[in-house]
């Protein structure tokens, strides 16, 4: 039984901050945001975004490629953004999807690493029950302290991926290769709101994982470097993608898998999937068929190599056109919104719109808030 992504969509907020923006304000040469980390511009989020809005979004769009959404029995919520220690954020979702109740819905964690391990949980239960299908959400709002080397990596968004059996986009490979590790290169603590970060060692970690993960791949498969068509990286940052496909291929182009990542910024979660639909909308060549090798790290760490085969007629499941136009037509915002915006604040009078419809409207006796906009 062929297993995979039926249907596959993103979202990210409707405002964007150019890094030659945040680099003036800075006072740090732009080049080293454009070319020391391949990156451009930054999706930032008002106060009335959160994770779980741009996830209703991005799960909207996938579904409306899915004909009979009840059957969707789970939701994996996959996020290192949770502002929940008990309450899955998938409950929203499934809530304002209007999806059947009759449903297992959950949250994962482990950094960047979660999306993958929802789809291999999604996997083995299409297996057991070939009749459902499984959304697997993964949405993340980036932040890390100003004046940092992690703020203009900063970025966001949601990935909403359908697994089931005989996918219309591309077909879970049976082989993988896996490392695990206890090490302190990025975590959050539950008394913090930005994340701590080693870089220097989460770069060494990333790419360490990678040559051991991709040597387990070549032995679980008997496959070659050569048999992979084409490659995605999770991209906390773009050149950091790059580093990888240098380390593991000669002649592999990467670049139209990092076109949406360069002007979102890190997504976590949503990286990797990023990368792929990236891939698939941006290549012109036919890719019936191809393999395309995935690898995915999630920091703290837990690291895989997997790969996927793309199906047939693959090319009348996207929307190639919808996702360039969502990004060339966000709001670009000033220096003082972006502050105030890191502060879930907003200038006074000023309405800011949210993706989707659904909106977070507030925290009222502990309690959040949300609300489906008229239109």
């Amino acid at each position: 039984m062929k297993i995979g992504i039926d249907a596959i969509a993103f979202s990210t907020s409707k405002y964007v901050l150019k890094l030659s923006t945040l680099a003036e304000k800075r006072g740090v040469d732009y080049a080293k945001y454009c070319v020391g980390i391949g990156q451009t511009e930054m999706s930032v989020f008002p106060p009335n975004e959160d994770i779980v809005t741009i996830a209703i979004d991005a799960a909207e769009k996938a579904l409306s490629a899915i004909e009979n959404k009840n059957e969707i029995d789970m939701v994996i919520f996959a996020t290192e953004s949770s502002f929940d220690l008990s309450k899955s954020a998938g409950i929203y979702v499934r809530h304002f999807l209007g999806l059947s109740d009759n449903c297992r819905i959950f949250d994962l964690k482990q950094a960047c690493y979660s999306v993958t391990a929802a789809l291999q949980l999604a996997k083995a239960y299409i297996t057991c029950n070939p009749n459902s299908k499984v959304l697997v959400i993964g949405s993340d709002i980036v932040k890390y302290s100003k004046n940092t080397s992690g703020e203009p990596t900063q970025g966001g968004a949601a990935v909403a991926i359908v697994v089931s059996k005989d996918p219309r986009i591309a077909e879970f490979e049976p082989y993988s290769g896996v490392y695990s590790t206890e090490i302190m290169d990025f975590w959050r603590p539950t008394y913090a709101t930005e994340a701590l970060f080693d870089g220097k060692l989460s770069a060494h970690n990333y790419l360490k994982s990678l040559d051991i993960c991709f040597e387990r791949y070549l032995t679980s498969s008997k496959l070659s470097e050569q048999d992979i068509d084409y490659a995605c990286f999770h991209a906390p940052f773009c050149k950091m993608a790059r580093k990888a496909s240098k380390q593991l291929f000669s002649d592999k182009n990467i670049d139209n898998s990092l076109i949406y990542n360069e002007l979102i910024g890190n997504s976590c979660s949503a990286s990797l999937y990023i990368c792929l639909i990236s891939l698939l909308d941006n290549t012109k060549e036919n890719m019936d068929g191809k393999r395309v090798g995935m690898f995915s790290y999630g920091s703290g760490s837990v690291a895989e190599y997997f790969s996927l085969t793309v199906s047939k007629g693959y090319d009348k499941m996207l929307t190639a056109k919808a996702n360039r136009e969502m990004l060339s037509n966000r709001t670009e915002i000033s220096f003082e919104e972006y502050e105030l915006f890191r502060n879930n604040q907003a200038l006074p009078g000023k309405i800011y719109e949210n993706v989707g419809k659904v909106t977070m409207t507030g925290i009222v006796n502990d309690k959040r808030e949300y609300s489906v906009k008229r239109i």
